[in-house]
């Protein structure tokens, strides 16, 4: 797998005024919305944590399995 430094984004130019500046003009950021609040927001990020670790599971075994069956069809 290749690593990305970074490299490309350092000679990006935008036609922004300056590479420092935090905002081009015109630019408006959004309100956030459908944020988690109130009691239950650290259960329901426990719940999705735990429902991406659950398909993450399931996706590894396919990976492998079908890993297993490539190699079975190389001998």
């Amino acid at each position: 797998m290749t690593r990305f430094d970074g490299a490309a984004a350092l000679t990006l130019d935008f036609g922004g005024a300056g590479a420092m500046s935090s905002r081009a003009p015109g630019l408006r950021l959004a309100a956030a919305t459908g944020g988690l609040r109130g009691p239950d927001k650290y259960k329901i990020l426990e719940h999705r944590r735990r429902q991406a670790q659950i398909k993450a599971r399931h996706l590894l075994e396919l990976l492998e399995l079908m890993e297993l069956e490539l190699m079975e069809e190389a001998r």
